[in-house]
């Protein structure tokens, strides 16, 4: 069983025995009108793949995996249902398999990447539990906070060499070769970046640092 999900919130499945060729199924399409399609459908695949485990389903083939393909997808009918169910799609499954990458992944991680590519907010990868607060925050270290919290990422303005992407779980820095001066606003933002990242990553053994 292969099972892909892709930008427009449309399961396409195949199946098959071992060494025989896949054969492709009727896809899933999102509810009609839903401002969600794809966060909903991702929640589908993920019940879909227990209830193959579940059944046996044990040998993995093609590890989960984010791939851009070079195939278009069938358009969706307005009402995708009965006579205007979309059809099979043998050659998107081909180009998935095809340059799937043969690494490792776990589900949630693939699905991570998926929503990064297509621009969708994603959950940090890691569970945040809110701890004490012992000094209030600016509102501007507040709001960045709000930002981390949700899964965004946090990142320097584009015409600069030097750069910083803050996420709620890790900052990174890349400098220029000459390097550049910021200016008050965006030493303030990349402050407030900071300082919620700390409220979010205590140092280790501190009262505040999560407990295993």
């Amino acid at each position: 069983m292969t099972v892909v999900l892709t930008q427009a919130g449309v399961l396409h499945r195949c199946n098959g025995p071992m060494g025989a060729a896949p054969k492709p199924v009727k896809p899933s399409v999102p509810v009609p009108g839903d401002p969600y399609p794809v966060p909903r459908q991702a929640t589908r695949f993920r019940e879909i793949h227990a209830e193959l485990t579940k059944k046996g389903y044990g040998r993995v083939l093609v590890a989960p995996a984010c791939v851009r393909l070079e195939v278009t997808e069938h358009p969706l009918h307005a009402h995708p249902y009965g006579p205007n169910a979309p059809a099979a799609h043998p050659e998107l499954l081909e180009d998935f398999i095809g340059l799937a990458p043969s690494a490792s992944r776990d589900l949630d991680e693939a699905l991570r990447d998926f929503y990064v590519a297509i621009g969708l907010p994603t959950r940090p990868e890691r569970l945040i539990r809110p701890g004490p607060t012992p000094a209030a925050l600016s509102p501007r270290a507040d709001g960045a906070l709000r930002v981390l919290a949700r899964g965004s990422a946090i990142t320097s303005p584009r015409r600069r060499s030097i750069r910083w992407r803050v996420t709620a779980d890790d900052v990174r820095l890349n400098v220029g070769a000459g390097g550049e001066t910021l200016t008050h606003g965006e030493v303030a933002e990349l402050q407030a970046a900071l300082t919620a990242w700390l409220r979010l990553n205590p140092a280790p053994g501190s009262a505040a640092a999560p407990k295993g």
